[in-house]
């Protein structure tokens, strides 16, 4: 019998439908696994994200590994960042050739995506995933995306989100195989992030406690959910979950933003990071998906708050509602594509329940 949840963290609908996963499909994409060895071996004189190819990237913000004295845009790094040769996000104005096709107030508010878009590789080794990598390295490579968050944040005074994510794999949206990450600022607040904070100050007013904190302590007690834990975080499948196997990584500490994470509590989520995905691929191997990271919105040091009449009025630009939020980062496989339902509803279709989810991708006696 087919369930209709809300997510209660952003309020979106989700079906859960197991006897969908029987559906006849005629598009099939056969030889997925070996198409997928056969992307990752490819030469690495085509990749411009390996060793000896630096030339092809813009010169380098950051680097971590190289010899002391090691010259920059050179090999020998561990963890390379850039910015993005093809950015979304502009980092100044551009001019506009038509200054009148802005008077339609129907095609109001507009304005320039002016901010900073970067790439992250996060390891040399072409045919490396983030699965694959050591614990100690991944824990570099979230050192270097709290850097630069960090540093993003402040050099684009108009930034009032930065946005941290994934794409493995073609059908998320990945066009080169290398193991890599995005770093986006965004001059307004995603509807997604203002409709968490909406719901982490409800629940706050409700019930005086943070709804992640408290999602935490029911799916511990629950189990039915839990993936997998450490000292620092838990991960969870979620209660509406859209995707299959999609998890849900909590901090046990509350915190606005993985600028607030210690370096030990970057290293356990490197530890259970590596744990979850080596699952999900035991699950589903060579399964593509997306990885993104979820901080509190933030307030524009150029002034005028959030740049959201709704957030603005349920936050003090000053900031302390934001406290409120609490940061995360979600796994979502792509095992199916979005079909006319899901995109004219809104609502998803999920044909996998995350309790079985979880109970497959977790060991037996957690």
């Amino acid at each position: 019998m087919s369930s209709l949840r809300q997510d209660p963290l952003t309020g979106r609908w989700v079906i859960i439908a197991a006897k969908r996963q029987g559906r006849p499909n005629d598009f099939r994409r056969p030889g997925r696994a070996e198409e997928d060895l056969c992307l990752r071996a490819a030469p690495q004189a085509d990749c411009p994200f390996c060793p000896g190819q630096e030339h092809q990237t813009p010169p380098e913000v950051m680097a971590t590994g190289r010899h002391q004295g090691g010259e920059a845009n050179s090999p020998g790094w561990q963890v390379r960042v850039f910015p993005n040769k093809f950015p979304a996000m502009q980092a100044q104005p551009m001019l506009l050739d038509d200054p009148d096709q802005t008077a339609d107030p129907l095609l109001r508010p507009q304005g320039d995506a002016i901010g900073g878009h970067e790439v992250l590789v996060c390891c040399p080794g072409h045919q490396e995933s983030l699965a694959s990598l050591t614990v100690d390295h991944l824990a570099q490579v979230l050192f270097g995306v709290r850097e630069r968050v960090r540093i993003l944040g402040q050099e684009h005074t108009n930034a009032r989100y930065v946005l941290v994510f994934g794409n493995h794999g073609p059908e998320a949206g990945a066009t080169l195989a290398h193991s890599h990450l995005q770093i986006i600022t965004t001059p307004v607040v995603p509807i997604l992030v203002v409709d968490q904070m909406a719901n982490f100050i409800r629940h706050d007013e409700v019930a005086g406690s943070c709804l992640l904190c408290d999602t935490l302590e029911s799916e511990e007690s629950a189990k039915v959910r839990l993936v997998s834990c450490n000292p620092g975080w838990v991960a969870v499948a979620p209660w509406a979950s859209r995707f299959a196997y999609e998890m849900k990584l909590i901090p046990r500490r509350h915190a606005a933003s993985m600028l607030e994470a210690t370096d030990s509590e970057l290293h356990h989520l490197a530890d259970l990071l590596k744990v979850c995905l080596n699952r999900l691929l035991g699950c589903s191997p060579n399964v593509d998906f997306n990885l993104v990271f979820h901080n509190a919105p933030v307030a524009s040091t150029a002034g005028s708050g959030y740049g959201n009449e709704k957030l603005d009025a349920l936050m003090d630009a000053s900031g302390p509602a934001r406290e409120l939020f609490h940061w995360h980062l979600e796994i979502l496989p792509r095992l199916s594509r979005l079909a006319g339902f899901e995109t004219g509803t809104g609502f998803a279709i999920n044909s996998l329940p995350p309790e079985e989810a979880a109970a497959r991708l977790r060991p037996e006696g957690i």
